[in-house]
């Protein structure tokens, strides 16, 4: 009797690990995460509960909430939902003072509360984002003698914490993209924006007396080279974070598309020997061997982070086609086997190619996995679509459209989310390059 009882006893103990197993198996299972880099894209909802502030206060409180309003439609995997479609009751901005249920119901994956206090200048703001299935705090921020200048900056950093805590990534909203604008006259000058639209930022100044287009970020943030188109020649132009770019000539009669290797060291496509190759420079920002030299016209150099790998453009077996080949040059294999193919742009990771492809009479932003040689169409719908370029997380890619009448930056997914514009103030904006985070 005494060994049944023994052995029952274990039983009952194993069965009731098992449980707490089980138990804590589905907590972890029902714990938000958001796979930004898996195959598919599951959406989820979220409500912004009305903000709780005193009569002085609500003009800021619902700027504010407009504010992280428009900063979450860049990130397709959250479903905006108001909250008077739901019957829950939010009774303050604490966990304690809602009621969770009717939410969860509605299948509300994410509750954002903001609790507004009298303070200095606009007051005192404390903004929190509940997990609703455990009611969970993900992201809770405070935010002391608010200022009006400080709300686009506040929104901003909210939804960095609230992306990092569901993605593991949250770069996107204190990242920068350098782009083109029209200028003064026929000319063109570099500048740089966050991708909300916020931080705009003119780089170079040269109005009529020329072109600078083609911008590229170095891996590390802190320079930009683009090609100098002027009224003799083309040139090489090198921003290093203030001041006027420093320029350099080339024994070329073309420089097109110069893009930074991880090491620093700057590749470009000249025409030295009657065709176009690209070359890589050296420390004085002059050509030595070819990197790459083929039968065809070589431009367009794009490199992977990790380092390594590198992608380009060559016609050399009739129309434009991608090639990859290591940083140390050499024979190119080709990835793209059919069409018009243009504007490579590298993962970070090297494992991914974003690319555009001519369809019929537009050009449309492909994304080839170069592991499996897929290509999947990414952008969609009316006007041209063209130089895209890879976010440092390798999620996001923000490419030129004329979808909007005007040339403007619009940002998508790997996955081909619905586009979003980037606000670049007045005029054309092309040629993004998305710079990596700052270090």
């Amino acid at each position: 009797m005494r060994k049944r009882m023994m052995v029952t006893g274990m039983w009952c103990a194993l069965v009731a690990a098992l449980l707490c197993l089980d138990v804590a198996q589905a907590q972890a299972q029902t714990s938000l995460a958001v796979d930004i880099q898996g195959p598919g894209q599951a959406k989820m909802n979220l409500v912004q509960a009305r903000p709780f502030a005193g009569g002085g206060q609500m003009t800021p409180a619902e700027k504010l909430q407009d504010l992280i309003n428009k900063d979450l439609q860049f990130l397709p995997f959250l479903q905006i939902v108001p909250q008077s479609s739901v019957p829950g009751q939010v009774a303050g901005a604490t966990a304690d003072q809602i009621d969770f249920k009717p939410f969860g119901l509605a299948k509300i994956d994410v509750l954002v509360t903001a609790n507004w206090t009298p303070g200095g200048n606009l007051g005192n703001v404390e903004l929190r984002a509940f997990e609703v299935y455990s009611q969970k705090v993900l992201v809770g921020k405070g935010y002391d003698a608010v200022t009006d200048a400080q709300l686009p900056d506040i929104a901003d950093r909210f939804c960095m914490e609230l992306m990092q805590a569901l993605t593991g990534q949250g770069g996107f909203f204190n990242s920068q993209i350098a782009f083109v604008k029209p200028s003064a006259g026929k000319g063109a000058d570099i500048w740089t924006v966050r991708p909300t639209g916020r931080g705009l930022n003119r780089v170079t100044n040269y109005n009529e007396l020329g072109m600078a287009v083609s911008p590229s970020w170095s891996f590390d943030g802190r320079r930009i080279v683009f090609t100098l188109i002027g009224s003799r020649g083309h040139y090489l132009g090198v921003w290093s974070g203030g001041g006027k770019p420093q320029v350099y000539t080339l024994p070329s009669t073309n420089v097109v598309s110069p893009h930074f290797l991880p090491d620093g060291q700057v590749a470009v496509s000249l025409t030295m020997h009657g065709k176009a190759d690209i070359y890589l420079l050296n420390s004085a920002y002059q050509p030595g061997q070819p990197l790459v030299s083929g039968s065809g016209i070589e431009v367009s150099p794009t490199f992977a982070a990790s380092g390594g790998a590198m992608a380009y453009v060559s016609d050399g077996t009739g129309s434009p086609n991608i090639y990859v080949t290591t940083v140390h040059g050499g024979a190119g294999r080709r990835v793209t086997t059919s069409g018009y193919n243009t504007n490579p742009s590298m993962s970070p990771d090297g494992k991914l190619i974003a690319f555009t492809k001519q369809l019929g009479g537009a050009q449309k932003v492909f994304v080839m996995d170069l592991a499996t040689g897929q290509e999947t169409q990414v952008t969609s719908g009316g006007g041209s679509d063209e130089n895209p370029s890879f976010s440092p997380d390798g999620y996001f890619i923000a490419f030129s459209s004329t979808r909007s009448g005007q040339k403007k930056i619009f940002v998508t997914t790997r996955h081909g989310a619905p586009p979003v514009m980037i606000p670049t103030g007045d005029g054309a904006a092309y040629m993004p390059s998305w710079g990596p985070l700052a270090q």
